[in-house]
Protein backbone atom coordinates (compact mmCIF):
# COMPACT_ATOMS: atom_id res chain seq x y z
CA UNK A 1 0.00 0.00 0.00
CA UNK A 2 1.65 3.36 -1.67
CA UNK A 3 1.16 6.40 -2.01
CA UNK A 4 3.90 8.58 -4.65
CA UNK A 5 3.41 12.12 -4.70
CA UNK A 6 4.83 13.61 -8.15
CA UNK A 7 5.79 17.06 -8.30
CA UNK A 8 4.40 18.11 -12.29
CA UNK A 9 6.94 21.00 -12.59
CA UNK A 10 6.27 25.09 -12.96
CA UNK A 11 5.15 25.09 -16.51
CA UNK A 12 6.46 23.37 -19.27
CA UNK A 13 4.53 20.06 -19.41
CA UNK A 14 7.79 18.21 -20.70
CA UNK A 15 10.24 19.15 -17.58
CA UNK A 16 8.64 15.73 -15.83
CA UNK A 17 11.04 13.85 -14.62
CA UNK A 18 11.48 10.32 -16.33
CA UNK A 19 10.26 8.99 -12.55
CA UNK A 20 7.10 11.20 -12.51
CA UNK A 21 6.18 9.97 -16.31
CA UNK A 22 6.56 6.41 -14.92
CA UNK A 23 4.46 6.95 -12.00
CA UNK A 24 1.76 9.01 -13.52
CA UNK A 25 1.72 5.97 -17.13
CA UNK A 26 0.67 3.34 -14.11
CA UNK A 27 -1.69 5.44 -11.91
CA UNK A 28 -4.98 4.45 -10.60
CA UNK A 29 -6.32 7.38 -9.13
CA UNK A 30 -4.79 10.74 -8.95
CA UNK A 31 -5.75 13.77 -7.08
CA UNK A 32 -3.76 17.22 -8.81
CA UNK A 33 -3.10 20.44 -8.76
CA UNK A 34 -5.28 23.44 -10.44
CA UNK A 35 -2.07 24.93 -11.91
CA UNK A 36 -0.85 21.52 -13.09
CA UNK A 37 -0.32 21.47 -17.07
CA UNK A 38 -3.07 19.23 -18.80
CA UNK A 39 -0.41 17.66 -21.23
CA UNK A 40 0.84 16.63 -17.77
CA UNK A 41 -2.39 14.94 -17.13
CA UNK A 42 -2.92 13.50 -20.77
CA UNK A 43 -0.13 10.82 -19.67
CA UNK A 44 -2.71 9.76 -17.56
CA UNK A 45 -4.01 6.28 -18.75
CA UNK A 46 -7.59 6.89 -20.71
CA UNK A 47 -10.62 6.30 -17.96
CA UNK A 48 -8.39 7.22 -15.05
CA UNK A 49 -9.86 9.12 -12.14
CA UNK A 50 -8.28 12.36 -11.92
CA UNK A 51 -9.85 15.23 -9.24
CA UNK A 52 -8.44 18.65 -8.63
CA UNK A 53 -7.52 19.60 -5.76
CA UNK A 54 -9.72 22.19 -4.04
CA UNK A 55 -9.13 25.27 -1.73
CA UNK A 56 -11.75 23.42 1.04
CA UNK A 57 -9.74 20.38 1.18
CA UNK A 58 -7.68 19.92 4.10
CA UNK A 59 -4.51 17.59 4.36
CA UNK A 60 -6.13 15.59 6.27
CA UNK A 61 -8.94 15.11 3.60
CA UNK A 62 -6.39 14.80 0.80
CA UNK A 63 -4.75 12.00 3.08
CA UNK A 64 -7.97 10.11 3.34
CA UNK A 65 -8.97 9.77 -0.38
CA UNK A 66 -5.41 9.10 -1.23
CA UNK A 67 -4.87 6.07 1.68
CA UNK A 68 -8.64 4.58 0.62
CA UNK A 69 -7.73 4.32 -2.98
CA UNK A 70 -4.04 2.56 -2.14
CA UNK A 71 -5.92 0.35 0.47
CA UNK A 72 -7.88 -1.38 -2.57
CA UNK A 73 -4.78 -1.79 -4.21
CA UNK A 74 -4.58 0.88 -6.75
CA UNK A 75 -1.78 3.45 -7.30
CA UNK A 76 -2.45 6.39 -5.69
CA UNK A 77 -1.33 9.75 -6.81
CA UNK A 78 -0.41 12.67 -5.42
CA UNK A 79 0.31 15.36 -8.61
CA UNK A 80 1.46 18.75 -7.65
CA UNK A 81 2.46 22.00 -9.28
CA UNK A 82 6.10 22.57 -8.90
CA UNK A 83 7.61 20.49 -6.52
CA UNK A 84 5.69 18.11 -3.75
CA UNK A 85 7.67 19.81 -0.84
CA UNK A 86 8.99 23.42 -2.05
CA UNK A 87 6.86 26.06 -0.81
CA UNK A 88 3.71 23.61 -0.76
CA UNK A 89 1.27 21.50 1.64
CA UNK A 90 3.23 18.11 0.35
CA UNK A 91 4.60 17.80 3.80
CA UNK A 92 1.65 17.70 5.56
CA UNK A 93 -0.01 15.48 3.12
CA UNK A 94 3.14 13.31 3.28
CA UNK A 95 2.72 13.26 6.98
CA UNK A 96 -1.23 12.61 7.15
CA UNK A 97 -0.67 9.61 4.50
CA UNK A 98 1.98 8.19 6.99
CA UNK A 99 -0.15 8.39 10.09
CA UNK A 100 -2.58 6.38 7.77
CA UNK A 101 -0.24 3.52 7.52
CA UNK A 102 1.12 3.90 4.04
CA UNK A 103 4.05 3.93 2.68
CA UNK A 104 4.83 6.72 0.30
CA UNK A 105 7.40 7.90 -2.51
CA UNK A 106 8.15 11.37 -3.40
CA UNK A 107 8.95 12.22 -6.85
CA UNK A 108 10.51 15.53 -7.32
CA UNK A 109 9.62 18.30 -10.04
CA UNK A 110 11.34 21.57 -11.47
CA UNK A 111 10.59 24.26 -9.65
CA UNK A 112 10.54 28.28 -10.39
CA UNK A 113 13.75 29.12 -8.90
CA UNK A 114 15.71 26.11 -11.48
CA UNK A 115 13.68 26.87 -14.40
CA UNK A 116 14.59 30.92 -13.72
CA UNK A 117 17.95 30.40 -15.02
CA UNK A 118 16.97 27.74 -17.95
CA UNK A 119 14.15 29.40 -19.37
CA UNK A 120 14.55 32.99 -18.27
CA UNK A 121 18.01 33.89 -18.78
CA UNK A 122 18.44 34.72 -14.48
CA UNK A 123 20.68 32.19 -12.67
CA UNK A 124 20.15 32.61 -9.35
CA UNK A 125 23.82 31.84 -8.44
CA UNK A 126 26.61 32.02 -10.89
CA UNK A 127 30.41 30.71 -11.55
CA UNK A 128 31.72 34.31 -10.74
CA UNK A 129 29.87 34.66 -7.15
CA UNK A 130 32.79 34.44 -4.14
CA UNK A 131 29.96 33.84 -1.75
CA UNK A 132 26.70 32.54 -3.59
CA UNK A 133 23.88 33.92 -0.97
CA UNK A 134 20.34 33.85 -2.31
CA UNK A 135 16.78 33.71 -0.33
CA UNK A 136 14.19 31.82 -1.56
CA UNK A 137 10.72 33.06 -0.42
CA UNK A 138 6.74 32.24 -0.73
CA UNK A 139 4.27 34.95 -0.26
CA UNK A 140 0.72 34.04 -0.50
CA UNK A 141 -2.17 37.02 -0.81
CA UNK A 142 -3.50 37.15 2.94
CA UNK A 143 -0.41 36.29 4.22
CA UNK A 144 2.07 38.43 3.89
CA UNK A 145 2.53 39.93 7.48
CA UNK A 146 3.77 36.09 8.60
CA UNK A 147 7.42 37.08 7.02
CA UNK A 148 10.10 39.10 9.02
CA UNK A 149 11.04 41.59 6.36
CA UNK A 150 12.91 43.46 8.68
CA UNK A 151 15.53 40.52 8.58
CA UNK A 152 14.24 39.33 5.31
CA UNK A 153 14.87 42.34 3.07
CA UNK A 154 18.17 42.97 3.49
CA UNK A 155 19.50 39.52 4.05
CA UNK A 156 21.14 39.05 1.09
CA UNK A 157 21.76 40.50 -2.15
CA UNK A 158 19.21 38.21 -4.03
CA UNK A 159 16.14 37.74 -3.00
CA UNK A 160 13.92 35.15 -4.91
CA UNK A 161 10.28 35.17 -4.00
CA UNK A 162 7.41 33.18 -5.47
CA UNK A 163 4.52 35.53 -5.09
CA UNK A 164 0.95 35.28 -5.73
CA UNK A 165 0.07 38.24 -8.55
CA UNK A 166 -2.38 40.16 -5.61
CA UNK A 167 0.60 40.00 -3.24
CA UNK A 168 3.34 41.58 -6.07
CA UNK A 169 2.88 45.13 -4.82
CA UNK A 170 2.75 44.81 -0.86
CA UNK A 171 5.42 42.60 -1.36
CA UNK A 172 7.76 45.38 -2.79
CA UNK A 173 6.49 47.90 -0.44
CA UNK A 174 7.50 45.79 2.41
CA UNK A 175 10.85 45.27 1.34
CA UNK A 176 11.13 49.05 0.76
CA UNK A 177 9.54 49.97 4.19
CA UNK A 178 12.19 47.68 6.11
CA UNK A 179 15.41 49.05 4.12
CA UNK A 180 15.76 47.58 0.98
CA UNK A 181 16.67 50.56 -1.67
CA UNK A 182 13.91 51.25 -4.21
CA UNK A 183 15.93 51.77 -6.98
CA UNK A 184 17.25 48.39 -6.46
CA UNK A 185 16.98 45.76 -10.13
CA UNK A 186 13.72 43.24 -10.35
CA UNK A 187 13.04 40.93 -12.44
CA UNK A 188 9.20 40.07 -12.74
CA UNK A 189 8.78 36.60 -14.17
CA UNK A 190 5.45 35.28 -15.25
CA UNK A 191 4.49 32.07 -16.47
CA UNK A 192 7.77 30.69 -16.33
CA UNK A 193 9.60 28.11 -18.82
CA UNK A 194 5.91 28.24 -21.39
CA UNK A 195 5.85 29.71 -24.92
CA UNK A 196 3.55 32.57 -23.03
CA UNK A 197 6.34 33.27 -20.26
CA UNK A 198 6.94 37.14 -19.77
CA UNK A 199 9.79 39.26 -18.02
CA UNK A 200 9.51 42.95 -16.82
CA UNK A 201 12.35 44.69 -15.78
CA UNK A 202 11.43 47.44 -13.69
CA UNK A 203 13.10 49.01 -10.05
CA UNK A 204 11.87 47.96 -6.59
CA UNK A 205 10.37 50.97 -5.90
CA UNK A 206 8.14 51.05 -9.28
CA UNK A 207 6.50 47.68 -8.83
CA UNK A 208 3.89 48.54 -7.33
CA UNK A 209 2.81 51.43 -9.97
CA UNK A 210 3.04 48.39 -12.49
CA UNK A 211 -0.59 46.23 -13.68
CA UNK A 212 -1.37 43.03 -12.07
CA UNK A 213 0.20 40.43 -13.54
CA UNK A 214 -1.49 38.24 -15.94
CA UNK A 215 -1.06 34.72 -13.96
CA UNK A 216 -2.22 33.96 -10.65
CA UNK A 217 1.81 33.44 -9.52
CA UNK A 218 4.51 34.86 -10.73
CA UNK A 219 8.45 35.06 -9.46
CA UNK A 220 9.93 38.20 -8.11
CA UNK A 221 13.53 38.41 -8.11
CA UNK A 222 15.27 41.37 -6.68
CA UNK A 223 19.18 42.44 -6.45
CA UNK A 224 22.15 42.44 -8.82
CA UNK A 225 21.12 38.68 -10.49
CA UNK A 226 17.40 40.15 -11.75
CA UNK A 227 18.95 40.91 -14.32
CA UNK A 228 18.54 38.35 -17.74
CA UNK A 229 21.48 37.42 -19.35
CA UNK A 230 21.32 38.11 -22.77
CA UNK A 231 23.61 34.49 -23.73
CA UNK A 232 21.17 32.37 -21.62
CA UNK A 233 17.80 34.31 -23.04
CA UNK A 234 17.34 31.36 -25.62
CA UNK A 235 13.72 30.75 -25.21
CA UNK A 236 12.68 34.07 -26.60
CA UNK A 237 14.48 33.69 -29.75
CA UNK A 238 12.62 30.16 -31.04
CA UNK A 239 11.02 31.17 -34.15
CA UNK A 240 7.00 30.27 -32.92
CA UNK A 241 7.97 31.91 -29.14
CA UNK A 242 4.51 33.07 -27.82
CA UNK A 243 2.26 32.45 -30.52
CA UNK A 244 -0.64 30.77 -29.93
CA UNK A 245 -1.53 28.09 -32.60
CA UNK A 246 -4.06 25.88 -33.00
CA UNK A 247 -3.93 22.47 -34.08
CA UNK A 248 -7.27 21.09 -36.18
CA UNK A 249 -5.78 17.50 -35.76
CA UNK A 250 -7.71 14.43 -34.88
CA UNK A 251 -6.97 14.20 -31.20
CA UNK A 252 -5.02 10.74 -31.79
CA UNK A 253 -2.52 12.27 -34.28
CA UNK A 254 -2.66 16.06 -32.49
CA UNK A 255 0.14 15.33 -30.02
CA UNK A 256 2.99 14.72 -32.64
CA UNK A 257 2.08 18.19 -33.93
CA UNK A 258 1.80 19.94 -30.63
CA UNK A 259 5.19 18.26 -29.98
CA UNK A 260 7.07 20.19 -32.80
CA UNK A 261 5.08 23.34 -32.33
CA UNK A 262 6.51 23.80 -28.50
CA UNK A 263 10.04 22.86 -30.12
CA UNK A 264 9.87 25.94 -31.94
CA UNK A 265 8.59 27.99 -28.76
CA UNK A 266 4.63 28.35 -29.67
CA UNK A 267 2.22 27.58 -27.89
CA UNK A 268 -0.39 25.05 -29.20
CA UNK A 269 -4.11 24.87 -28.33
CA UNK A 270 -5.57 21.67 -29.27
CA UNK A 271 -9.07 21.79 -30.79
CA UNK A 272 -9.61 18.38 -33.00
CA UNK A 273 -12.29 19.39 -35.98
CA UNK A 274 -12.51 16.13 -37.31
CA UNK A 275 -12.73 12.85 -35.25
CA UNK A 276 -11.60 9.61 -37.55
CA UNK A 277 -14.17 6.86 -36.79
CA UNK A 278 -14.11 3.24 -38.83
CA UNK A 279 -16.21 3.30 -42.09
CA UNK A 280 -19.52 3.40 -42.20
CA UNK A 281 -19.40 -0.38 -44.26
CA UNK A 282 -15.97 -2.28 -43.07
CA UNK A 283 -16.62 -5.11 -44.97
CA UNK A 284 -15.05 -4.35 -48.10
CA UNK A 285 -12.20 -2.95 -46.07
CA UNK A 286 -11.85 -6.84 -44.26
CA UNK A 287 -12.09 -8.27 -47.73
CA UNK A 288 -9.64 -6.30 -49.28
CA UNK A 289 -7.19 -7.16 -46.16
CA UNK A 290 -8.10 -10.85 -46.39
CA UNK A 291 -7.27 -11.63 -49.72
CA UNK A 292 -4.64 -8.51 -50.49
CA UNK A 293 -1.77 -10.85 -50.79
CA UNK A 294 -2.78 -12.61 -53.64
CA UNK A 295 -4.87 -10.14 -54.99
CA UNK A 296 -3.13 -6.98 -55.69
CA UNK A 297 0.25 -5.99 -57.52
CA UNK A 298 -0.40 -2.30 -56.29
CA UNK A 299 -1.56 -0.65 -52.85
CA UNK A 300 -2.12 3.11 -52.91
CA UNK A 301 -2.09 5.29 -49.67
CA UNK A 302 -3.76 8.91 -49.81
CA UNK A 303 -3.03 9.80 -46.12
CA UNK A 304 -1.28 8.60 -42.78
CA UNK A 305 -4.53 7.84 -41.33
CA UNK A 306 -5.22 5.44 -44.25
CA UNK A 307 -2.00 3.73 -43.63
CA UNK A 308 -2.74 3.52 -39.88
CA UNK A 309 -6.29 2.06 -40.35
CA UNK A 310 -5.49 -0.40 -43.13
CA UNK A 311 -2.27 -1.77 -40.71
CA UNK A 312 -5.15 -2.25 -37.57
CA UNK A 313 -7.27 -4.22 -39.98
CA UNK A 314 -4.25 -6.00 -41.16
CA UNK A 315 -3.37 -6.47 -37.14
CA UNK A 316 -7.07 -7.38 -36.23
CA UNK A 317 -6.98 -10.06 -38.76
CA UNK A 318 -3.35 -11.77 -37.02
CA UNK A 319 -1.50 -10.58 -40.14
CA UNK A 320 1.56 -8.91 -39.92
CA UNK A 321 3.91 -7.34 -43.33
CA UNK A 322 3.44 -10.41 -44.94
CA UNK A 323 -0.52 -9.70 -46.01
CA UNK A 324 0.83 -7.38 -48.29
CA UNK A 325 2.13 -10.11 -50.70
CA UNK A 326 3.92 -9.13 -54.33
CA UNK A 327 2.28 -5.75 -53.90
CA UNK A 328 4.21 -2.88 -54.58
CA UNK A 329 3.58 0.05 -52.37
CA UNK A 330 3.05 4.25 -52.85
CA UNK A 331 2.55 6.77 -50.52
CA UNK A 332 0.88 10.24 -51.08
CA UNK A 333 4.18 12.47 -49.76
CA UNK A 334 6.73 11.84 -46.66
CA UNK A 335 3.76 11.94 -44.06
CA UNK A 336 2.31 8.80 -45.53
CA UNK A 337 5.10 7.37 -46.43
CA UNK A 338 6.77 7.42 -42.77
CA UNK A 339 3.44 5.91 -41.59
CA UNK A 340 4.20 2.86 -43.63
CA UNK A 341 7.80 3.02 -42.65
CA UNK A 342 6.19 2.91 -38.94
CA UNK A 343 4.48 -0.34 -39.74
CA UNK A 344 7.63 -2.13 -41.05
CA UNK A 345 7.11 -1.11 -44.49
CA UNK A 346 9.25 0.74 -47.47
CA UNK A 347 6.64 2.63 -49.88
CA UNK A 348 8.09 1.73 -53.46
CA UNK A 349 6.89 5.33 -54.62
CA UNK A 350 6.57 8.56 -52.78
CA UNK A 351 4.90 11.35 -54.86
CA UNK A 352 7.14 13.97 -54.72
CA UNK A 353 4.28 16.66 -54.89
CA UNK A 354 1.11 16.36 -52.30
CA UNK A 355 -1.30 15.79 -54.64
CA UNK A 356 -3.63 12.93 -56.11
CA UNK A 357 -2.38 14.11 -59.80
CA UNK A 358 1.48 13.66 -58.77
CA UNK A 359 0.55 10.31 -56.96
CA UNK A 360 -1.21 8.77 -60.35
CA UNK A 361 1.59 10.13 -62.48
CA UNK A 362 4.20 8.81 -60.40
CA UNK A 363 2.77 5.19 -60.10
CA UNK A 364 1.83 4.66 -63.99
CA UNK A 365 5.44 5.80 -64.49
CA UNK A 366 6.87 3.07 -62.30
CA UNK A 367 4.13 0.69 -64.04
CA UNK A 368 5.67 1.40 -67.31
CA UNK A 369 8.51 0.97 -66.08
CA UNK A 370 8.44 -2.56 -64.95
CA UNK A 371 6.28 -3.91 -67.84
CA UNK A 372 3.05 -2.23 -68.45
CA UNK A 373 -0.27 -1.46 -66.78
CA UNK A 374 -2.67 -4.41 -66.64
CA UNK A 375 -2.58 -4.56 -62.91
CA UNK A 376 -5.22 -4.54 -60.13
CA UNK A 377 -4.71 -1.65 -57.77
CA UNK A 378 -6.12 -1.12 -54.29
CA UNK A 379 -6.99 2.45 -53.64
CA UNK A 380 -6.98 2.34 -49.38
CA UNK A 381 -8.37 6.10 -48.24
CA UNK A 382 -11.11 8.00 -46.15
CA UNK A 383 -14.75 7.74 -47.07
CA UNK A 384 -15.05 10.74 -48.91
CA UNK A 385 -12.37 12.02 -51.26
CA UNK A 386 -11.01 13.60 -54.39
CA UNK A 387 -11.25 10.78 -57.49
CA UNK A 388 -8.01 11.82 -58.91
CA UNK A 389 -6.29 8.56 -58.01
CA UNK A 390 -8.73 5.80 -59.25
CA UNK A 391 -9.86 7.82 -62.37
CA UNK A 392 -6.33 8.01 -63.51
CA UNK A 393 -5.09 4.92 -63.23
CA UNK A 394 -8.74 3.19 -64.49
CA UNK A 395 -7.85 5.42 -67.40
CA UNK A 396 -4.68 3.90 -68.03
CA UNK A 397 -6.03 1.02 -68.19
CA UNK A 398 -5.56 -0.38 -64.46
CA UNK A 399 -8.32 -2.45 -62.34
CA UNK A 400 -8.96 -0.43 -59.37
CA UNK A 401 -10.48 -1.11 -55.68
CA UNK A 402 -11.46 2.14 -54.12
CA UNK A 403 -11.77 0.86 -50.22
CA UNK A 404 -13.13 3.26 -47.37
CA UNK A 405 -10.73 2.10 -44.73
CA UNK A 406 -12.07 5.40 -42.70
CA UNK A 407 -14.24 8.19 -42.29
CA UNK A 408 -13.85 11.73 -40.63
CA UNK A 409 -16.75 13.64 -38.91
CA UNK A 410 -17.25 16.80 -36.56
CA UNK A 411 -16.08 16.16 -32.87
CA UNK A 412 -18.83 17.01 -30.16
CA UNK A 413 -19.99 20.51 -30.13
CA UNK A 414 -18.97 21.19 -26.40
CA UNK A 415 -15.24 20.47 -27.66
CA UNK A 416 -15.45 23.24 -29.83
CA UNK A 417 -16.78 25.94 -27.39
CA UNK A 418 -15.16 28.99 -26.73
CA UNK A 419 -13.25 28.31 -30.03
CA UNK A 420 -15.26 31.33 -31.49
CA UNK A 421 -14.62 33.86 -28.64
CA UNK A 422 -10.52 32.60 -28.57
CA UNK A 423 -10.87 33.80 -32.40
CA UNK A 424 -12.93 36.87 -32.07
CA UNK A 425 -10.02 38.52 -29.25
CA UNK A 426 -7.33 38.21 -31.24
CA UNK A 427 -5.93 35.26 -29.21
CA UNK A 428 -4.72 32.50 -31.62
CA UNK A 429 -1.92 33.78 -33.73
CA UNK A 430 -2.18 30.76 -36.35
CA UNK A 431 -4.58 28.07 -37.03
CA UNK A 432 -2.97 25.07 -38.77
CA UNK A 433 -4.72 23.29 -41.42
CA UNK A 434 -3.81 19.76 -42.48
CA UNK A 435 -6.24 18.25 -44.68
CA UNK A 436 -9.06 19.53 -47.00
CA UNK A 437 -11.30 17.84 -43.77
CA UNK A 438 -9.80 19.74 -41.29
CA UNK A 439 -11.08 23.28 -43.30
CA UNK A 440 -14.42 21.64 -43.97
CA UNK A 441 -15.74 20.53 -40.28
CA UNK A 442 -13.99 23.68 -38.75
CA UNK A 443 -15.85 25.90 -41.35
CA UNK A 444 -18.69 24.24 -40.67
CA UNK A 445 -18.15 24.34 -36.68
CA UNK A 446 -17.78 28.27 -36.66
CA UNK A 447 -20.89 28.12 -39.37
CA UNK A 448 -21.57 31.97 -40.60
CA UNK A 449 -18.76 33.20 -38.90
CA UNK A 450 -16.39 30.90 -40.17
CA UNK A 451 -14.49 33.59 -42.95
CA UNK A 452 -14.80 37.07 -40.70
CA UNK A 453 -13.05 35.22 -37.47
CA UNK A 454 -10.45 33.62 -39.61
CA UNK A 455 -9.26 36.35 -41.32
CA UNK A 456 -8.40 37.95 -37.79
CA UNK A 457 -5.40 35.18 -37.69
CA UNK A 458 -2.88 32.95 -39.84
CA UNK A 459 -3.43 30.15 -42.15
CA UNK A 460 -1.58 27.60 -42.50
CA UNK A 461 -1.65 25.26 -44.69
CA UNK A 462 -0.08 21.73 -45.39
CA UNK A 463 -0.20 21.39 -49.16
CA UNK A 464 -1.94 22.91 -51.78
CA UNK A 465 -5.81 20.49 -52.04
CA UNK A 466 -5.78 21.69 -48.47
CA UNK A 467 -5.30 25.12 -49.70
CA UNK A 468 -7.53 25.06 -52.45
CA UNK A 469 -10.27 23.86 -50.10
CA UNK A 470 -9.55 26.66 -47.99
CA UNK A 471 -10.14 29.43 -50.59
CA UNK A 472 -13.35 27.48 -51.91
CA UNK A 473 -14.38 28.19 -48.54
CA UNK A 474 -13.41 32.08 -48.83
CA UNK A 475 -10.44 31.76 -47.02
CA UNK A 476 -6.93 33.29 -46.98
CA UNK A 477 -3.91 31.13 -46.94
CA UNK A 478 -1.10 33.27 -45.37
CA UNK A 479 1.37 30.02 -45.41
CA UNK A 480 1.64 26.99 -47.16
CA UNK A 481 4.48 24.08 -46.39
CA UNK A 482 7.05 23.70 -49.03
CA UNK A 483 7.24 20.09 -47.84
CA UNK A 484 3.69 18.41 -47.26
CA UNK A 485 4.34 17.05 -43.17
CA UNK A 486 3.77 18.58 -40.09
CA UNK A 487 7.17 19.32 -39.38
CA UNK A 488 7.54 21.36 -42.92
CA UNK A 489 4.06 23.27 -42.18
CA UNK A 490 5.76 24.01 -38.30
CA UNK A 491 8.73 25.45 -40.13
CA UNK A 492 6.99 27.59 -42.69
CA UNK A 493 5.00 28.78 -39.84
CA UNK A 494 8.26 29.64 -38.18
CA UNK A 495 9.92 31.36 -41.68
CA UNK A 496 6.45 33.33 -41.39
CA UNK A 497 6.49 34.86 -38.37
CA UNK A 498 10.58 35.31 -38.32
CA UNK A 499 9.58 37.93 -41.37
Amino acid sequence: MKVTFVGAGCGDPRLLTVRGAEVLAHADYVLFDAEVHPDVLARLREGTPRVAVTPSMTAERIAQLLVAEAKQGRAAVRLTWGDPLLFGWGDVEAAAVARCGAAIEVVPGIGPFIALGAFAGIPLTRSSDASPSVAIVSVTRGHETLHDWDKLATATDTLAIVCDAESVAETARSLVFYGRSPTDRVAIVEEVSLPSQRITETTLGKVPQLPRARTARVVLVVGERATPMTELSWLPRLPLFGKRVLVTRAREQAGGAAALLRESGADPVIVPTIEIHPPSDPSAMIDAVQAMHERYDWVVLTSANGVERLWAETKRQGKDARAFGRAKLAAIGPGTAAALERCGLSPDVVAKEHRGEALAAEVLAAMNASGGTQVRVLVARAEVARDVVPDALRAAGCEVDVVSVYKTRSPPRALLEGLSALLDGGEIDAVTFTSSSTVEHLCDALEARAVELLAKTCIASIGPITTETAKKRGLRVDVVAEVSTIAGLVTALGKHFTK
